[in-house]
């Protein structure tokens, strides 16, 4: 019986792969060599990741100065109170954010099947 010629190491390890690419999307790309995929996947979710943050801290001081001053009840002002986050930008920053998780989990699993021993037989 024949011995399986032996796999090239790359000293890569998937796990390590796999850690990174759940905490930045596209970083474990970049751990296994598709450099330019995966900082592509990295830039757009900081994008979405730092867009989404700034909207909520703005509409979080909007929210408190509103909800804090002395005439909250007079006029429209309780009504404002819901207004002041502007949920349809930030739903999609969050969807667009979830997309580009999707896609690095794809990328990252095609991507780490060539550093895979295959299956025996």
């Amino acid at each position: 019986m024949a011995n399986p010629p032996p796999l090239r190491t790359t000293g890569k390890n998937l796990r390590v792969g796999a850690a990174l690419n759940l905490f930045l999307p596209g970083a474990g790309l970049i751990y296994l060599g598709r450099r330019r995929a995966g900082a592509l996947l990295a830039i757009a979710f900081l994008i979405c990741f730092v867009a989404e943050l700034g909207l909520f801290i703005v509409s979080y001081g909007r929210y408190l100065s509103v909800a804090m001053s002395d005439d909250l009840m007079k006029n429209d002002n309780l009504e404002r109170v819901g207004d002041v986050f502007p949920r349809a930008w930030l739903i999609a920053f969050a969807a667009g954010g979830f997309v580009v998780y999707l896609i690095s989990m794809g990328l990252y699993s095609a991507a780490k099947r060539q550093f895979e021993p295959p299956p025996l037989l």
